[in-house]
């Protein structure tokens, strides 16, 4: 069941309902904008495809029943694929109890009161990728290493690393967010474009958003003019393809400076701007959805769950249900093999204060290790990793946005484009965050050098990565 515990208002200057800012602040952890890492542009290890398990790997339909009679209480936004997975869980297992607080801008705040009082945090937490790696470092989590490693040749391989904390498991990896570019071909076809081709090249692409834009008075990409949201899209995305990376994997040492694929993918990104063919709004403001349904975004730089808030929104055929298709990324050069990006996506998480580890545990297991528990969430609208389901289920997921099978054949592709050397360590955030909004933008518009602007934004990560690293000793 849910219990509504807390209030939760809109942040001041956001223009979001709040159902989608509850929803959108778990989904992404951090509070301004959500980055990949930029780093050294040497070559990126070869990425894994989304292969079928090995033969004898078989898919398992449920753990085995609990011993023990629990409560799992977990904390999280309004309308959460976990609350979801709950509800099939005790469907199957009656003796659990599954209680869902709803709760978002607060959690950080009352988890930290609980771990000071050494009890009272939840059973289960949905926590993103650098947090997964800061709680880890503080030995506060549930080591579930047993759990994890019976699934890991089931799981893709560039989410098991996300969840890995010095050698060891400490979460079950949930949803996984390749990616990927959303259009619509009858915007298209009013510039007198046929269509966006395959292995269009960066610079085409911004030809064609010039024409479409002159011509159709439409955007095929969000850039506003604070960066944010899915504007930082167009920097994330050459940045991960060219092998960037904030930290190394330890999280000690920082790669960015002068000469790193972060220079590079912030020139690709001023060239985006310089065209004056993005879509100037606010991310999930009204402008922005009113762009949509009348067709004056005709084309987005998007993860996978983000389709869950389209079709919130987009419920006619007027408003272009039905009329989107789903593309791999624009090439960029250098960056041929990894033309994906990752943007959100959490981790399963419980706390070693919890009374009931092992019902955790099982709960885990069903819901990302299990074909039920993987259904329920994709029906929700996130991706879970676990190839079993993903090989033969992934397009028969529930949605509406998408006029053919491209939605599910596209993100299949680009499971196969994404790196196993990408990390999110706890420097993650402040990159991400506060550095990123203070330069960013500044050199996009020209009122900084790009060379300077990544060397301050290094230099400062380097002063915040080592506060932080040492804060969680």
């Amino acid at each position: 069941m849910k219990s509504s515990l807390y209030s939760n208002e809109a942040r001041p200057g956001r223009s979001l309902s709040r159902r989608q800012l509850l929803k959108m602040s778990a989904l992404l952890g951090i509070g301004g904008v959500t980055l990949a890492a930029c780093g050294a542009p040497a070559a990126p290890t070869a990425a894994p495809k989304a292969e079928a398990p090995a033969a004898d790997a078989k898919p398992t339909d449920a753990p085995a029943a609990p011993a023990e009679q629990a409560e799992l209480i977990f904390w999280g936004h309004a309308d959460h694929p976990i609350y979801s997975a709950g509800q099939a869980f005790t469907k199957k297992f009656p003796e659990i109890k599954f209680t869902h607080v709803e709760i978002a801008d607060e959690r950080s705040a009352k988890v930290e009161a609980a771990l000071a009082a050494g009890s009272g945090a939840p059973d289960l937490n949905w926590l993103e990728a650098s947090e997964v790696q800061s709680f880890g470092r503080r030995n506060v989590l549930l080591n579930v290493d047993d759990v994890v490693r019976k699934y890991e040749d089931q799981i893709v391989k560039a989410k098991l690393s996300e969840a890995k904390v010095k050698g060891s498991y400490f979460g079950m990896p949930g949803d996984i967010t390749p990616c990927t570019y959303w259009v619509r071909p009858d915007v298209l076809e009013k510039a007198g474009v046929k269509e966006i081709a395959k292995d269009i090249k960066y610079e085409e692409f911004l030809d064609v958003a010039k024409q479409v834009k002159e011509k159709a008075g439409a955007s095929l990409f969000v850039f506003g003019s604070d960066g944010g949201g899915q504007s930082s899209l167009l920097f994330t995305s050459p940045f991960y393809a060219l092998g960037g990376n904030f930290t190394d994997e330890s999280g000690d040492n920082v790669l960015m400076g002068e000469g790193t694929a972060a220079e590079q993918a912030v020139e690709f990104a001023k060239q985006a701007w310089e065209t004056k063919a993005g879509l100037d709004v606010g991310w999930f403001s009204p402008p922005y959805w009113s762009a949509i349904k009348e067709g004056k975004l005709g084309g987005t730089y998007s993860p996978p769950w983000m389709r869950g808030f389209f079709q919130t929104e987009v419920k006619s055929e007027a408003d272009g249900l039905g009329k989107w298709k789903n593309a791999i990324l624009p090439t960029y050069p250098g960056g041929e093999k990894n033309r994906t990006n990752v943007w959100g996506g959490a981790t399963l998480c419980s706390y070693s204060q919890t009374k009931f580890p092992d019902t955790v545990k099982k709960f885990m297991e069903f819901t990302f290790a299990t074909m039920e528990g993987s259904q329920v969430t994709g029906d929700w609208g996130i991706v879970p990793p676990y190839l079993p389901w993903l090989t033969t289920k992934l397009k028969d997921v529930k949605q509406t946005l998408f006029s053919d099978a491209t939605w599910a054949d596209t993100v299949t592709e680009a499971l196969g484009m994404m790196r196993t050397d990408f990390y999110r360590n706890p420097g993650y955030g402040p990159a991400t965050g506060d550095l990123y909004n203070k330069y960013f933008m500044a050199m996009v518009k020209g009122e900084m050098p790009i060379k300077e602007g990544v060397k301050k934004w290094s230099d400062e990560l380097v002063t915040e990565n080592k506060k932080i690293l040492e804060n969680l000793k």
